[in-house]
């Protein structure tokens, strides 16, 4: 029996290893999904973050109503640009203007008499750019105006300012700067299950679909070795390119993560040599719950673009429940490791951060997704077995 599944096993690899553009289509988003995530991530926060010396751009209305407000604004290293606009909303939603603070002709009046001033401060929240950094700067420089009159305006009525602040807030942050980095690079694991099944896609329409629409099924039916021999050898190969595009995921992933300037928000995160065996071991169910699957869909398809079609499709339900899980920050618990593909990015995402996996958890989610897997492999058997599968 072993005799005939390698056979098999040799022939599919062997024949998808000498079509080259199968080999770039199951490996390109594992070689260079990680350099363009990490290259994106990298430069939004350059953007949104600048640099500590640049200048804050801020276009003021009605500057000549207070010049003391302005003054401090342009020692803060802001760059003041007066204008007068009719409607700075629209400036700013035009893109002629990134932020814009209106000063109303009644402020002076109102500041004289102690009273508060309402300053509109526009800006469009929809831009990563530099006006969503600008405008955290701009409201803290005017916060800490405020806050120096508010001061001086106790003291000279002979009230200490402290009375003003009764109780302080000490911020105590329990989470390490791998497990605050992986809340911006939440998408990682996603990107990690998506990249076992494209691995694996090509692989499986050309064992399946493929071969039957090439005519070739049919003399490989009639060679000397069972059907349970022919679907496992088909299933492993698939699962063997899933692993290898995993392999080249995690190493090209461990390379371009360092150039994320996480550091520069208090943030770190590496990928070693430790993480990557620990994520390889604990994908493995995933890897052939993938090939049964892609194996299963593709058999029921009569030629390559239709089980194109299909295959496309069913790779979305087993990221869906990432998807939704992330969205409604659903915990870790035993329950979750039912789910394929979630308990699996689950665990990974625990392993990337650091934070130590519990033994149940594992157990449970290789058991599920095994057993889930070894389900699908029987049933792409037994559709082998019928006479059916050559029509």
């Amino acid at each position: 029996m072993i005799g005939g599944f390698l056979t098999v096993l040799r022939k599919e690899c062997t024949d998808n290893i000498r079509d080259r553009r199968t080999i770039i289509s199951s490996f390109s988003l594992a070689l260079l999904g990680p350099a363009l995530f990490v290259g994106l991530m990298a430069f939004v926060l350059d953007t949104a973050l600048g640099s500590s010396t640049d200048a804050v751009a801020l276009t003021v209305v009605g500057s000549e109503n207070a010049p003391q407000l302005v003054s401090f604004l342009e020692r803060q290293n802001t760059e003041v640009t007066r204008a007068e606009l009719e409607d700075p909303k629209q400036a700013v939603i035009e893109g002629d203007h990134d932020l814009i603070l209106v000063i109303p002709d009644t402020y002076g009046l109102r500041f004289s008499n102690g009273e508060i001033n309402s300053l509109p401060l526009i800006y469009d929240s929809s831009q990563l750019g530099k006006s969503r950094r600008n405008y955290g700067q701009v409201r803290a420089m005017i916060r800490r105006f405020a806050q120096g009159i508010g001061y001086l305006r106790l003291q000279l009525r002979g009230v200490d300012p402290t009375i003003t602040v009764p109780v302080l807030v000490q911020e105590v942050d329990t989470a390490s700067p791998a497990a605050r980095a992986m809340s911006i690079l939440a998408t990682l694991p996603y990107l990690l299950v998506l990249v076992i099944f494209m691995g694996g896609f090509y692989l499986a329409i050309d064992t399946t679909a493929g071969e039957r629409e090439h005519g070739s099924l049919e003399p490989l039916l009639s060679q000397p070795t069972s059907r349970t021999q022919l679907v496992l050898g088909k299933i492993t190969a698939t699962g063997i390119f899933g692993a290898m595009s995993l392999v080249v995921f995690l190493a090209s992933l461990s390379v371009a993560v360092p150039f994320v300037p996480l550091h520069r928000i208090g943030m770190s995160l590496e990928i070693g040599l430790g993480a990557c065996l620990g994520i390889f071991v604990v994908a493995l169910p995933l890897l052939f719950f993938a090939a049964s699957l892609l194996t299963v869909v593709a058999s029921f398809a009569k030629s390559y673009k239709e089980a194109q079609t299909y295959l496309t499709i069913v790779i979305l339900v087993p990221t869906m429940p990432l998807i939704i899980a992330q969205l409604l920050g659903v915990e870790a618990s035993t329950l979750l490791m039912l789910v394929p593909s979630l308990s699996q990015s689950t665990l990974i995402s625990d392993l990337i951060i650091g934070e130590p996996i519990k033994w149940l958890h594992l157990v449970v989610s290789a058991a599920t997704t095994g057993t889930l897997a070894a389900g699908l492999a029987w049933l792409a058997i037994s559709l082998y077995r019928r006479e059916s599968i050559l029509i």
